[in-house]
């Protein structure tokens, strides 16, 4: 292998300017991974304490295709049909809450744009706001007033680099979602 060959593989790994790239070609990146909570749904539960607990189910489902295109460019807050999640929710119109990145960076609906921002901020979303302390070799949590951190956080906007996004049902359609994703396989609390 001459030097121009050597040249050639690394500016297409890491790119003319030396920064590597951070574009994949793996067909399986245009996927994006949509929870969607039927908070129009109340189910009841015991838990280990034998105390009942109201929830609302939730239902992952993969989104891809046109139904991926569909989504670039949407905002927390927007309502979108249910067929542009799943070809079965018809009637269905969805709330877009949040979301996340591959790694894990939320998405945060004060921060325009889809890229990743330095913020600082101070307890909610992206930023629990609290400490841990060890006093007598036990560790404890606190939580102080006014405590803010600097944290990498994502905007609002569905990007291609967005991966999980969050959605609650605003108006169900004719067919429950329990059926549509099947009852016992795919729900989560």
């Amino acid at each position: 292998m001459n030097d121009l060959e050597r040249f050639r593989q690394r500016t297409a790994l890491i790119g003319v300017n030396g920064r590597r790239n951070a574009v994949s070609t793996m067909a399986d990146d245009r996927v994006f991974k949509a929870v969607v909570n039927d908070s129009t749904t109340k189910l009841e539960r015991k838990n280990a304490k034998d105390v009942v607990r109201t929830y609302s189910p939730s239902y992952q489902t993969d989104v891809e295709g046109n139904n991926y295109n569909a989504l670039l460019g949407k905002k927390i807050g927007d309502e979108i049909p249910g067929e542009n999640v799943h070809e079965d929710m018809t009637g269905y119109t969805l709330k877009v809450t949040g979301g996340s990145d591959k790694t894990g960076t939320p998405m945060r609906s004060d921060l325009h744009g889809g890229g990743v921002n330095a913020v600082l901020v101070g307890p909610g979303v992206g930023y629990k706001g609290k400490r841990y302390v060890r006093k007598n070799g036990k560790v404890y949590r606190y939580k102080y007033g006014g405590i803010r951190r600097r944290r990498n956080l994502r905007g609002n906007t569905i990007s291609t680099d967005t991966r999980q996004i969050n959605l609650t049902v605003v108006k169900k359609g004719s067919r429950p979602l329990g059926d549509i994703f099947g009852a016992g396989d795919e729900g989560s609390e």
